[in-house]
């Protein structure tokens, strides 16, 4: 799962160490997941303060429910489905 940090104030040698665990909480358009996970990858893109951490990470444990609700969101995501349905 890739992830993307905008203004975290983690230290570098806290997010370049490979195999390292993370707790993360995700927004999904309608609910919010937490696991952990573990940095497979990094990588720091942009300049000065607009400088964000792109994370490539596997999940190491999650609930079941979680992780139902994580199957659903990217089934639905690949079926094409909007993220928002508005009337």
């Amino acid at each position: 799962m890739g992830l993307s940090l905008v203004g975290s104030r983690f230290d570098e040698r806290d997010l370049t160490q490979m195999g390292r665990l993370l707790f993360v909480r995700v927004q999904l358009p309608e609910a919010t997941i937490e696991a952990v996970v573990s940095i497979v990858n990094t990588e720091r893109i942009g300049e000065g303060k607009k400088r964000k951490w792109h994370l490539g990470v596997k999940v190491q444990q999650i609930s079941d429910e979680h992780k139902e609700l994580l199957k659903a969101y990217l089934t639905k995501r690949q079926e094409g489905e909007p993220l928002i349905i508005s009337e």
